[in-house]
């Protein structure tokens, strides 16, 4: 980062820079550094450990596509849901659960490991944490692989996997293990749906996701939305379970601006 630019690098070969309008916060957590800023076209941006997380300007379709696909392959006469979210600091996965699906949901279970972030996005993005003090949420501060393994079996309806890139403390979140200790907790027509990568620059991350994904669940699906901020801009999210019958996406169209035509138009 310059003085008034912050670059995030791809491998070496290529970057997405954004000005920097106004430091919100730079700090070091116990676990990664967190950087926010103000841009004028993308709003406040989230940065951890170098790499992009959300902006304001396109937060709303990647929340979208990971928690409306999970909830479209629960059945629709199921209630009294519990889901489990895993990392999703920012807030913005239980924002849209509670939002939208209330009514069907019993209990959502929030696993993050960083609570300096939790805690950065309250102050910078209540937005997206305005729900995480919702009497249906249970927040935990601890390692969500170690939650895992003391969960009972079949406990949850959905699983959402929200976390940071598999690298350092998430390196675990795509590994046989950790999708087999997924199925356990998982009820048997349970989904899990988590965010992969781009498709385009961390081919290797997808393709061992959706191996992995296949030695543990009998079927598995990866779809795609545009997140602005992301390498490439066309991220992919994976989903698993024993069927996955909805395999719609979400509609691009829902999150385009309308175009503002000028008040002396002619047609």
């Amino acid at each position: 980062m310059n003085e008034s630019w912050f670059y995030e690098t791809h491998k070496e070969s290529q970057s997405f820079g954004l000005k920097v309008n106004k430091v919100l916060c730079k700090q070091q957590s116990d676990f990664q550094e967190i950087f926010i800023f103000e841009n004028e076209d993308y709003g406040k941006v989230l940065v951890l450990d170098g790499a992009y997380m959300l902006s304001e300007l396109d937060e709303h379709i990647y929340h979208k596509a990971l928690t409306s696909y999970g909830m479209q392959n629960i059945h629709d006469t199921k209630n009294d849901l519990k889901v489990l979210v895993i990392g999703a600091g920012d807030g913005g996965t239980v924002r849209d659960l509670i939002q939208n699906w209330h009514q069907r949901i019993n209990k959502i279970t929030m696993v993050e490991i960083d609570s300096d972030v939790i805690e950065q996005c309250k102050i910078h993005f209540p937005n997206l944490t305005c729900k995480l003090d919702h009497e249906k949420v249970d927040l935990k501060v601890e390692d969500a692989i170690e939650f895992i393994k003391n969960s009972a079996d079949q406990s949850f309806d959905l699983i959402l996997c929200d976390s940071t890139d598999p690298e350092g403390f998430a390196e675990g979140l795509i590994e046989v293990d950790f999708y087999r200790g997924i199925k356990r907790i998982l009820k048997e027509d349970g989904i899990f749906c988590a965010q992969s990568g781009s498709p385009f620059f961390q081919k290797e991350e997808l393709a061992k996701t959706k191996a992995n994904l296949s030695q543990v669940f009998d079927a598995s699906h990866t779809y795609y939305a545009p997140v602005i901020v992301y390498p490439g801009t066309i991220w992919s999210f994976t989903a698993a379970g024993k069927t996955i019958n909805k395999k719609e996406n979400i509609n691009i169209e829902d999150f385009i601006p309308e175009e503002k035509v000028p008040a002396n138009a002619t047609t």
